[in-house]
């Protein structure tokens, strides 16, 4: 055998080894992401809201839109979805800006439920779930878990909390813990993605839909944590607005 054969060979033989280390490395990080998941659930959810292009000052939007899916961690199935457009009572004309920007008409708004009655559906519709698949918020007791997600810790800790409080709404306690996924994304793989489509090319992957559609932009998200999960990220709790930081949040 010539030294070009054996050449040829060695090459073969390493581009073999190396595509089975690939194999075998995204066996073990699959794997090893399902036993250390501290979750078997998660509720992902991206608010819309009123919106300009000028004012009024942060912290003083409306949630004209209220989506979130119920994703198995487990199989990266979709098992639920929950949709409402909601209608703002301290502007409520939505701004062209807003309009071009979401999708969302003013009859769709016009035609939508207070915010507080949709906190009272979407409480009853987590609560079908956590019958339904025997899921618990709270991480202290045995069995199956579920906390939020979120694109930014903008829905929850700004948008939802603010609105609340001005409007006197009693906040669900659940709302009070959530995983933000774009912190989580820029630690897991060490870069700062360009928004939620940025971060999806990064990974091959397209955006399906309407960017700034809530209800895409949910959908979009749990294909994301699906993905982030399969590469071995382990979910867990970025941010808290709870008092007593060590009792985690309990259905």
């Amino acid at each position: 055998m010539d030294f070009s054969t054996v050449q040829s060979s060695l090459i073969s033989h390493k581009i073999e080894l190396g595509l089975v280390q690939k194999r075998q490395v995204k066996r073990m990080s699959q794997s090893t992401s399902k036993v250390n998941q501290k979750f078997e659930y998660l509720i992902v959810l991206d608010f819309e809201s009123t919106c300009w292009d000028t004012w009024p000052p942060a912290g003083q939007n409306e949630i004209i839109e209220f989506p979130a899916v119920l994703l198995d961690l487990s199989s990266g199935n979709t098992l639920s979805e929950f949709h409402e457009y909601v209608k703002p009572t301290e502007q409520s004309i939505l701004s062209s800006f807003c309009k071009n920007l979401t999708g969302i008409t003013q009859e769709q708004v016009d035609a939508g439920i207070p915010l507080g009655a949709c906190l009272c559906l979407f409480s009853s519709w987590i609560q079908k779930l956590c019958e339904q698949y025997q899921m618990s918020f709270n991480i202290s007791v045995p069995g199956k878990h579920v906390t939020f997600a979120t694109w930014s810790d903008w829905d929850l800790q700004i948008c939802l909390h603010r609105e609340c409080l001005r409007k006197q709404l009693k906040k669900p306690e659940f709302f009070n813990y959530w995983i933000d996924i774009r912190y989580m994304y820029k630690k897991f793989y060490h870069r700062s993605p360009k928004g939620l489509a940025g971060a999806l090319q990064d990974l091959g992957i397209s955006f399906v839909g309407q960017e700034h559609s809530g209800i895409c932009d949910t959908r979009n998200t749990a294909v994301l944590i699906s993905r982030m999960i399969s590469d071995g990220c382990v979910m867990t709790i970025t941010k808290s607005l709870a008092v007593n930081t060590n009792k985690v949040h309990a259905h």
